[in-house]
């Protein structure tokens, strides 16, 4: 089942010493896509898309891992090694675009990518038997020209789908999508999925945005003009497919009449890519008067009911459906005739498409039946005949219908192959409808919600004033507290982020990431200001999950996620650790937390942009001795036991959890808070001055030898911890404390 707003993707992928070729096609759209790289680029591209059906050669284990490592849910079709010809692909290829070479496509010099490219065109027309003209072109795809989000990332970063399945409106799509047409949505998602790292390009987006956006009442009018589309796309789809139907056509006709509206709204002063688009969609192709000539603005779904082409559209039509018209008005006007003729009021003319055309007669009349009719059926009430005249107009009229819809079927056939035939013309105003409509759609969300327009420079500085998320400030309203961030790789290249739980920690990192992310993609942020590098990548290791089907523990999980940003991070990189080390014991967690921060600052080459959200307090301790590490905490207000968030990210290290205030705001009986707050106490109060100084400082000594009790409360978490949960740990830890104190 297609999703509107969603690609749907074949891939086909073919391996050779180290590079793989990968080709990607949406039939339902006719977008089509390759590309050659190192193995880890193409596990890159695949990442993420809805691809459905990937085609591999039957004798390519490794080609096979890849697509079962990077697409595990994707169905895999094994075709015979030999089908994967590069001789064969290419002339495949140049047969279907009909071009001397493949250099127009920058594919030349890419012989896996043509391989894996004209396998997957002739493995899909083998089974469509053909239907491939709206395929117009093939894009060479560049891993280089995106920032890359990988499945983790776009997961946790919850930009298509929530984490929690009972919570949709968390996952960003749903608080920017204001596209109003499919096709607009489905570019949107693109753009999201992979945003570009070309300069040129997101600035050129920007602008777009920005001249829509200064244009308040022109910007509505262009969105009421786009409201309803029809996808010109996947309509274009079914029509060389040979699978569209009559109102199919009708709706690309639809479609490309308003066209010139929606360039008619773009009449003001604008950007360079909105007036490329409104140009585009102004030229008008043939198809619409083919079909506004050629098919009935009444006509039914399917062609077999008949009706579909216009009188006047072809000749021999016309005579037919004259013919046919002349005998039912005989038929119509034999009723009347032969109830003069029999002197029976009652009789009836009918029609049943199992017996056919009948003449009707009460019993209270079958005196008055004439010798010439022919008994056809007897009913209750009634009895049903025909005549020899009747046979052979009804003959007449069944055979004309017959020839009438066969023909209407060829005429049908021929528009849509001259519709097919424009299907250059046709995508590149399906193609900057959807650009308008995006673009559109990102400049009324900017104007609505107080967004401003990044600036994007090559360097590898993220500064960001007035930050907030998309999504939660969306949900929070006017209450959203904004916060700054200054990254700069050479003096604040890392930033230990501590302070209590539900404090806004997990926020702050993750609208920093979506604030660069939607920058590279051309769209406006959450700010007030934003001065965004040009990034390679965004990692994220937050939150926390077990892969049973796999056997892997919710710690094993996540030092997997954590050694693969370490393995592939770059300094152009940026970096979202949320509590690393919290799956296992205090010290072992505490270690692997500092050694990986130790890493990131230290190894030359990989020193990315971090946010390190902990509840370790002891690495706050790692400013002192790298001039790269800054501390960041949430403030907060306390009055005797009780504290007040203020979700505000200020300099300088935490120095307290607030586990327990957490807890109690959670919901946990007071009894069980006050035990667990008489334990932290007798705890604190037992604990070793680590510097001889008298005071603890509230910090736990990294070195010291272990203590279960203290462990296991160091590991609660109080955003997960139920109250029945709660109470089991505080009577296992009253035991241990006796069976100590014995």
């Amino acid at each position: 089942t297609l999703t509107e707003n969603e690609n749907n993707f074949i891939a086909s992928a073919f391996g050779g010493e180290g590079r793989t070729g990968l080709a990607l096609l949406d039939l339902s759209t006719g977008e089509f896509q390759a590309a050659e790289e190192d193995t880890r680029s193409i596990e890159q591209l695949l990442a993420g898309l809805p691809v459905r059906e990937a085609v591999i050669p039957d004798t390519q284990d490794s080609t096979g891992a890849l697509i079962a490592r990077t697409l595990p849910g994707c169905c895999r079709e094994l075709l015979p090694a030999f089908e994967f010809s590069e001789e064969e692909a290419r002339r495949t290829l140049l047969a279907h675009f009909g071009t001397p070479g493949l250099d127009c496509f920058g594919m030349d010099d890419r012989p896996l990518a043509v391989t894996a490219a004209g396998t997957l065109l002739a493995y899909v027309r083998r089974l469509r038997g053909g239907g491939l003209d709206h395929v117009t072109g093939i894009r060479l795809l560049a891993p280089s020209d995106t920032l890359f989000l990988d499945p983790e990332t776009l997961r946790n970063l919850e930009i298509f789908e929530p984490l929690r399945g009972d919570a949709p409106e968390a996952a960003l799509i749903g608080h920017i999508d204001r596209t109003r047409t499919a096709a607009g949505g489905r570019l949107l998602r693109r753009w999201l999925l992979r945003p570009s790292r070309i300069l040129s390009l997101i600035e050129s987006r920007l602008e777009a945005v920005d001249s829509l956006a200064s244009q308040p009442a022109q910007l509505q009018r262009l969105r009421e003009t786009m409201r309803g589309l029809p996808d010109i796309e996947r309509i274009l789809a079914r029509i060389t497919a040979g699978k569209a139907g009559p109102r199919d056509l009708l709706s690309l006709a639809e479609a490309l009449e308003r066209a010139p509206s929606v360039a008619d709204a773009c009449d003001g002063k604008y950007a360079p890519l909105v007036t490329e688009a409104a140009s585009a969609l102004s030229s008008q192709t043939g198809a619409l008067g083919l079909i506004r000539t050629g098919i009935d603005p009444g006509a039914p779904p399917h062609l077999r009911d008949g009706g579909v082409i216009q009188r006047g559209f072809d000749k021999p039509l016309d005579d037919l459906i004259d013919e046919a018209e002349g005998g039912k008005r005989w038929i119509a006007a034999l009723q009347e005739s032969e109830r003069k003729r029999t002197g029976i009021p009652s009789l009836k003319v009918g029609f049943n498409k199992v017996f056919g055309y009948y003449i009707e007669v009460s019993r209270a009349h079958l005196e008055k039946i004439p010798p010439d009719y022919i008994g056809r059926q007897t009913l209750v009430n009634s009895q049903r005949y025909v005549t020899e005249a009747l046979k052979v107009r009804e003959q007449a009229i069944l055979s004309a219908d017959s020839r009438r819809i066969e023909l209407e079927r060829d005429i049908f056939g021929r528009i849509c192959s001259d519709i097919a035939s424009e299907s250059p013309a046709i995508l590149g105003i399906a193609r900057f409808a959807a650009l308008l409509d995006v673009l559109s759609s990102l400049a009324d969300c900017a104007s609505d919600r107080d967004w401003c327009r990044p600036v994007i420079t090559e360097s590898d500085d993220l500064v960001i004033s007035g930050g907030r998320h998309p999504v939660v400030e969306d949900l929070a309203g006017s209450g959203f507290i904004p916060n700054d961030l200054v990254l700069r790789p050479g003096e604040r290249q890392l930033l230990v982020i501590t302070g209590p739980n539900m404090g806004g920690k997990s926020t702050y990192i993750r609208q920093a990431a979506l604030i660069a992310i939607l920058a590279h993609a051309g769209s406006f942020v959450p700010a007030s200001r934003a001065h965004i590098g040009i990034l390679d990548r965004v990692f994220t290791r937050v939150g926390s999950s077990d892969n049973l089907a796999r056997g892997q523990s919710t710690f094993l999980v996540e030092m997997a996620e954590t050694a693969k940003i370490l393995h592939q991070c770059t300094s152009k990189s940026l970096v979202l650790l949320d509590e690393i080390g919290r799956g296992t014991s205090t010290l072992d967690g505490l270690s692997i937390a500092q050694a990986v921060t130790e890493y990131l600052v230290e190894n030359p080459g990989r020193r990315p942009k971090t946010l390190f959200a902990t509840h370790y307090h002891e690495l706050t301790a790692l400013a002192e001795r790298y001039p790269r590490v800054h501390n960041l905490r949430v403030d907060v207000k306390e009055w005797g036991d009780e504290i007040l968030f203020l979700y505000r990210i200020v300099e300088g290290a935490g120095d307290k959890s607030y586990g327990i205030h957490v807890a109690k705001l959670a919901g946990l009986p007071q009894t069980v808070v006050d035990r667990a707050r008489s334990i932290l106490e007798t705890l604190e109060r037992n604990r070793p001055d680590p510097d001889g100084s008298g005071s603890t400082g509230g910090q736990l000594p990294l070195f010291e030898r272990p203590d279960p009790v203290r462990e296991a409360i160091a590991a609660i978490d109080p955003d997960r911890i139920t109250p029945l949960e709660a109470l089991a740990l505080i009577s296992r830890l009253r035991a241990e404390l006796l069976k100590n104190a014995d």
